[in-house]
């Protein structure tokens, strides 16, 4: 009987941290296909502007980025926070990745979750809200 818990306990820390790791994946995946989009947009922006000189399509497609970056915003952040949950279930449950991450030294543990979920997206709608200005 202990030996059935046991193996319960184990495929459940199994299947908890193979979460853990898919949820941190799918944030840098997802940044991944913002910023391409992101990029894509101002390729085009530009391309606009310089050889067409399409005004008005060009303003249309700054709208259009600003929604983007603002949607990339708002998926980053409810993303990070769910990941956020997990984290600390895994930090519960899983005592050697809890060492890992105490005895970790590093004072910035989270940067690269926050570059992607806020700092890169909040310099997309900088980029697009001044864009949309100018234009």
């Amino acid at each position: 009987m202990g030996d059935d818990s046991e193996a319960q306990r184990i495929a459940e820390d199994g299947r908890l941290w193979q979460h853990t790791l898919h949820e941190n994946t799918m944030l840098f995946q997802r940044g991944n296909l913002f910023l391409v989009g992101q990029s894509l947009f101002a390729v085009a922006y530009t391309t606009l502007l310089t050889t067409e000189k399409h005004l008005a399509a060009a303003r249309i497609l700054t709208a259009f980025g600003l929604v983007l970056a603002l949607t990339w915003l708002y998926v980053g952040h409810r993303h990070r926070l769910y990941y956020r949950h997990v984290q600390a279930r895994a930090l519960q449950r899983l005592p050697d990745y809890a060492a890992t991450w105490a005895g970790w030294t590093g004072r910035r543990r989270g940067l690269s979750i926050t570059l992607i979920a806020y700092v890169l997206p909040c310099l997309a709608v900088v980029m697009w809200g001044a864009l949309l200005l100018i234009t």
